[in-house]
């Protein structure tokens, strides 16, 4: 396991960069996701690190031409890459972090 964060710094410590990047967030049901930050579209990065992750509706959008992407799953739901999804990456909450799990990025 390799500590991403603490609990408390959720939603404000995405992206992160280990050996690949990833970002991490509490979902509307109150887990924590982690997916690969790049988008499917034209592998950019989805989360750019200046805290604009989510657009009004709540889901996930690629800053780079507006990919959206529901918060609890990352399967697209419009824009360019409609039907691709977003890489999940394994993480758990305890003691107070966030850890990618074995396998993750």
């Amino acid at each position: 396991m390799t500590r991403i964060c603490g609990s408390w710094e959720l939603p404000t410590r995405f992206p992160w960069r280990r050996d690949a990047e990833g970002f991490a967030y509490r979902a509307p049901d109150g887990a924590v996701r982690a997916f690969v930050n790049v988008c499917p579209h034209r592998a950019q990065p989805v989360a750019l690190g200046d805290g604009r992750l989510f657009n009004a509706a709540g889901e996930i959008e690629c800053q780079a031409h507006g990919a959206r992407f529901d918060p609890l799953t990352g399967a697209c739901v419009g824009g360019p890459c409609l039907g691709a999804a977003l890489v999940p990456l394994p993480v758990a909450e305890r003691d107070g972090a966030i850890w990618l799990l074995n396998g993750g990025a």
